[in-house]
């Protein structure tokens, strides 16, 4: 049984909230990567929306900083997800990968760029 999210928080808004709880608990980013066991900068890439948050992660954080899922998505149990409507989530989620990936290919052919014009350094 698939579990649909009534009402869902917008991303920057849950994001907002992960930052606070964490401060209310007196954690650091670094304490939250450390406790997560990733590399800081994978914490703060989370934290500002750069890395998509996946559920087994959003589970671990909300542990970590005592925020309970289930009120701030209201789950709704007895909704499943249309397959017109997963299909829509998914070509979205493409979509924003290949945004994601044609970026950093723009990135690299920037610094490739740069490495080309200082070769002298």
């Amino acid at each position: 049984m698939r579990i649909l999210i009534q009402n869902p928080m917008k991303n920057k808004e849950l994001l907002l909230l992960i930052k606070n709880q964490r401060r209310v608990k007196g954690l650091s980013q670094t304490d939250m990567a450390k406790r997560l066991n990733i590399v800081l900068k994978t914490y703060q890439n989370i934290e500002s929306g750069i890395t998509r948050l996946d559920i087994d992660r959003l589970m671990q954080i909300a542990q970590l900083i005592d925020l309970d899922l289930a009120t701030v998505f209201q789950l709704n149990r007895e909704n499943t997800i249309e397959p017109s409507n997963e299909k829509e989530l998914y070509n979205r989620l493409i979509t924003e990968k290949e945004y994601y990936i044609a970026k950093l290919e723009n990135d690299i052919k920037f610094y490739q760029e740069i490495l080309k014009e200082n070769k002298h350094f």
